[in-house]
C-alpha cells in the first residue's frame, strides 16, 4: 500500500479535484486520504454542501478515506489551514505522500520558496517592511526576492503555488517523512470567471449555481 493524503474543500467536487485524484494514483499511490473542511470554509461562509454530501462526492471519485479539518484550521489563514491538514495527516502514521495542486507544477522550486519562508523571522528586510506598513503577503514577497529572486518571489503571487508552500513548511515543522508531490493546474486558474472545457474553478461554479445554472459538464459523472 502507497497512502496518499490531501487537504482539500471539496465546494464543490469537480472535474479538477478528480484529475488530482487520478495523477496522485498514476504517480503510484494505491489510496487517497483526504482532508476535507467541514461545514465550513476558508472564506469564513457555509460551504455550498453538506460535508456528507461532499465526502460522498470524494469517495465515489477515488478517495477511501475523508477527515474532517476542523473549523479553527479550516476557516484560518494559508498556513494554518495548512499546518492542521498536514497534522492530521501526519499523526495517522500511515500516509506516505501528500499531493497538491499548484500552478508552478515544479516541486524543487516550491521547496526552494519554501525554505526562504521558512527563515524570513531571521531577515531584517522582513523586518522592517512589516515595521513600514507592508501587508504580510506583500512583505513576504518582498523579502523573498531580495533573498532568492524575482523568480522565486513570484511563486507567492499565485493561490495553490502559496498554499502548496505552506504544506511543505507544515512538513518541514513537524519533522514529517511524508513525501510530498505537486501536480499541476490544468484548466482554469483559481477564483477564474471563465471555464476551459469542461473543467472551471470552484468560486465559478458556486457562482453558476446561484444563478440557477446547471454545473453537471464540470463535474464527475457519478
Amino acid at each position: 500500500m502507497t497512502i496518499a493524503g490531501i487537504i482539500a474543500e471539496y465546494n464543490p467536487f469537480h472535474n479538477g479535484h478528480l484529475y488530482q485524484i487520478e495523477q496522485t494514483k498514476r504517480a503510484g499511490a494505491t489510496h487517497i486520504v483526504a482532508v476535507m473542511s467541514g461545514s465550513f470554509v476558508q472564506r469564513g461562509e457555509p460551504a455550498l454542501f453538506s460535508k456528507w454530501d461532499r465526502a460522498a462526492a470524494a469517495l465515489e471519485s477515488g478517495a477511501d478515506l475523508i477527515l474532517e479539518l476542523p473549523v479553527p484550521y479550516a476557516m484560518s489563514s494559508a498556513e494554518r489551514f495548512g499546518f492542521g491538514g498536514v497534522f492530521l495527516l501526519h499523526a495517522l502514521g500511515c500516509v506516505d505522500m501528500l499531493s497538491f495542486g499548484s500552478e508552478s507544477g515544479n516541486l524543487n522550486d516550491l521547496q526552494q520558496a519554501a525554505a526562504l519562508c521558512r527563515n524570513l523571522h531571521q531577515s531584517p528586510d522582513f523586518t522592517a517592511l512589516l515595521k513600514s506598513g507592508c501587508s504580510y503577503p506583500t512583505a513576504r514577497m518582498r523579502a523573498v526576492a531580495r533573498l532568492g529572486g524575482e523568480q522565486t518571489a513570484s511563486l507567492l503571487a499565485s493561490p495553490n503555488n502559496t498554499l502548496g508552500i505552506s504544506y511543505l513548511n507544515a512538513l518541514a515543522g513537524l519533522k514529517s517523512d511524508i513525501r510530498p508531490f505537486t501536480v499541476s493546474r490544468i484548466g482554469t486558474a483559481h477564483d477564474a470567471e471563465e471555464t476551459s472545457g469542461n473543467y472551471a474553478s470552484a468560486s465559478l461554479l458556486r457562482q453558476k449555481l446561484g444563478a440557477g445554472e446547471s454545473i453537471a459538464a464540470f463535474m464527475p459523472q457519478s
